[in-house]
């Protein structure tokens, strides 16, 4: 490790790391840099732990149900051969992981000391995947967004000798799941042996080494180029052997698959992209065995199949992007290669047309239409939703009262008037010329930004997935806004100047506009700013320019049909302050009368799922009208598209258990977009029934 770390011997010894990921997939390391006593009080520890009276270590026995104690791993049923070995399985880090009755409960000094043990190994390991990634040209970012932060874990291994040695096995033959494993032999009896080329070679151990070796993980991240060794312990008739083995994984909340640098037409992805926690889930329900577990990633050969994160690290590759260059190239592939949509004519062109009657696509008899809030009175209004003041919640003086209201406004609304947002008046109206100028260019014009068969991004509508289906009266361009690189070349960046630098800087604002108040929500739900940062800053945005033509026959058609939003939060302009946009509380219609100058905003379904259901995301629709057409412009902000999605822990409680279910980003927005937009059946499909309370 010192010749990795020294500028005069950094390359020679990189390329020896680098040879030794590729051809062995173990290698002794010296010169670590931990502690030597540290090391040594460590040794101690294990073998005063395994000397014990057994009415000690039952303590930790492995409970019903759990993978961690002591006892053996892996073990799934009645019938299955055992190793002649006990272990000690825990979680070591991230801290709050560790289960109160394992690693709490260590003896004294032992606890300690192993607690400076695995800190010290967890920045020896992200070092060293620091450097695996230098010698295989991935971005150091890449490798931090995934690793820093990981999980880790420990086993202490305690092999007794046996009179037969020859006839059991200490570990059965298998790779590990995590990337990076770091082991200590404690006493320094042989045992360890890996697979190279068919034959099992011993390991010797070397004074004052660890043995480190690369796991099915960083396997799946290095596309198969660095190797997940197979590897067993034997036991002996003549003494014991104890080791310890440090774990280090990526992060749970990342999805794992082949890193975009390694993907070439010439080396296709050799693995399936997962979520980490899926990936955990089916390692641990499989026997450990040879190495199963990836081998149930791994994509054959002779077809390059792949899913859609693959194959845009394929284009990744071959268009020499960066990693974040490869997060938009998958949610631009998001946005496309969508089979089931069906195009469908534009509305705005039908409108003009001296109409007898409604094309029977667009009826829609099954929509109450009739059911709005009519006022209490002559002399009272009808309700509306509540307004916030973003000055106010951004002042000191006000702060606290105004904080209320937006709470108030999110858990019995899901929709508020934003007043005072800080969004520039004449940027405002120049965005709101450039949507009445675009939805006013000639047809031929505006057919330039047509979807595509098989995108979902474009002028049409969106959400048609059969011929048979009913129709909005109404016409959209949607295209994703940020990141910049997921922008499709044929929307965003050829919209007509001076609209397309206006949209750029409004889209910028909006984006910092959108995180202000998903903090500040954040702030009212007591959630820590950091979770909210890690799933919410940089996050995915889209815009929707809608424009909804007169209707001769309004109170048959539907402008946009109801539905919630996807996304955690959306911010609506309407361009030239029509009435149309209704939202559905206590099963009435409530019309949203623009304020002048203000946005309308609303909680989507991803917040509310954060929020456990507590801030509530809102079925909304359109109406239209046969005197004045609407136009509006509504800006998604989206989570992060790699993390996980599901209610936050902090508002999971005995009496509020988990209303949803967790899964990835892409899992979530896949669904969705397959889906036709009606209600709120996306959020529907992963919420948990209550009587059960299951959660995954």
């Amino acid at each position: 490790m010192t010749k990795l770390l020294s500028p005069d011997s950094h390359a020679s010894e990189l390329h020896k790391l680098d040879h030794a990921c590729k051809y062995w997939g173990f290698f002794q390391l010296i010169n670590h840099g931990v502690s030597a006593s540290l090391v040594e009080n460590v040794k101690k520890g294990v073998e005063q732990f395994f000397n014990l009276p057994m009415e000690e270590k039952t303590k930790f026995q492995k409970k019903g149900g759990e993978r961690e104690g002591y006892g053996q791993l892996f073990v799934v049923s009645e019938e299955q051969k055992l190793d002649w070995a006990d272990m000690l399985f825990f979680t070591t880090l991230p801290t709050e992981a560790r289960k109160p009755h394992l690693f709490p409960n260590l003896p004294l000094p032992f606890r300690d000391n192993l607690n400076d043990y695995c800190a010290e190994l967890r920045k020896l390991a992200m070092e060293l995947i620091m450097l695996m990634g230098e010698a295989l040209n991935v971005e150091a970012n890449q490798m931090r967004e995934l690793f820093a932060g990981g999980l880790q874990s420990v086993r202490m291994n305690y092999y007794p000798t046996c009179p037969q040695p020859e006839k059991v096995i200490g570990l059965y033959p298998h790779s590990d799941g995590s990337a990076l494993i770091i082991l200590l032999q404690v006493n320094e009896v042989d045992g360890l042996e890996i697979k190279k080329d068919g034959t099992w070679i011993p390991i010797n151990p070397v004074p004052d080494a660890f043995v480190v070796n690369i796991g099915d993980t960083f396997e799946i991240v290095s596309n198969g180029i660095y190797k997940s060794v197979e590897h067993r312990a034997t036991v002996n008739s003549k003494k014991e052997r104890m080791s310890m083995a440090t774990f280090f994984g990526a992060r749970l909340d990342g999805m794992l698959g082949p890193s975009p640098n390694l993907v070439t037409s010439g080396r296709p992805p050799q693995f399936k992209t997962t979520s980490v926690s899926n990936y955990w889930k089916a390692f641990y329900t499989r026997q450990l065995h040879s190495k199963s577990n990836i081998d149930s990633l791994r994509i054959p050969n002779q077809t390059h199949e792949t899913s859609s994160f693959c194959c845009t690290k394929e284009r990744a590759q071959r268009e020499n992007k960066t990693s974040m260059e490869a997060i938009g190239a998958k949610l631009s592939d998001l946005q496309t290669g969508c089979d089931t949509e069906v195009s469908v004519p534009l509305v705005q062109e039908l409108a003009k047309k001296p109409l007898t009657s409604i094309p029977e696509r667009y009826v829609r008899p099954e929509l109450e239409l009739q059911l709005v809030a009519e006022p209490a009175s002559s002399s009272s209004p009808p309700p509306q939703a509540p307004v916030i003041d973003m000055a106010k919640l951004l002042s000191p003086d006000s702060h606290a009262s105004e904080l209320q209201k937006l709470d108030y406004a999110c858990k019995y609304w899901g929709f508020f008037q934003l007043v005072n947002h800080g969004v520039s008046p004449s940027l405002v109206e120049n965005v709101k010329k450039g949507i009445e100028e675009f939805f006013n260019l000639p047809m031929e014009e505006k057919t330039k930004f047509q979807k595509k068969a098989g995108e979902r991004e474009g002028y049409g509508q969106l959400f048609v997935v059969s011929e048979e289906q009913k129709l909005d009266w109404a016409d959209l361009l949607y295209f994703t806004t940020l990141p910049q690189e997921a922008r499709i070349p044929h929307l965003f960046p050829k919209l007509p100047l001076p609209f397309r630098d206006n949209l750029n800087n409004y889209c910028t604002e909006l984006g910092k506009l959108a995180m202000e108040l998903i903090m500040l929500m954040g702030e009212a739900l007591n959630l820590e700013a950091k979770e909210l940062r890690e799933l919410f800053e940089e996050g995915w945005q889209t815009v929707r320019m809608s424009y909804y033509p007169t209707c001769p026959q309004p109170d048959k058609v539907i402008g946009l049909n109801p539905h919630s939003d996807a996304g955690a939060l959306t911010i609506l302009l309407q361009v030239n302050e029509v009435d149309g946009l209704q939202i559905k509380k206590d099963a009435i219609w409530v019309p949203i009368n623009p304020l002048p100058q203000a946005f309308v905003v609303n909680v989507g379904d991803t917040f509310e799922i954060v929020s456990n259901g507590i801030y509530r995301s809102i079925e909304h629709r359109v109406t239209v009208n046969s005197e004045k057409e609407r136009m509006s412009i509504a800006a998604f902000y989206n989570a992060r598209f790699y993390g996980m999605i599901g209610p936050s822990p902090n508002l999971v409680t005995p009496e509020r258990p988990p209303m949803f279910k967790t899964i990835s980003m892409s899992d979530y927005w896949n669904a969705f977009f397959t889906r036709q937009l009606r209600g709120k059946s996306n959020l529907d499909s992963l919420g948990i029934p209550i009587h059960t309370h299951e959660t995954t």
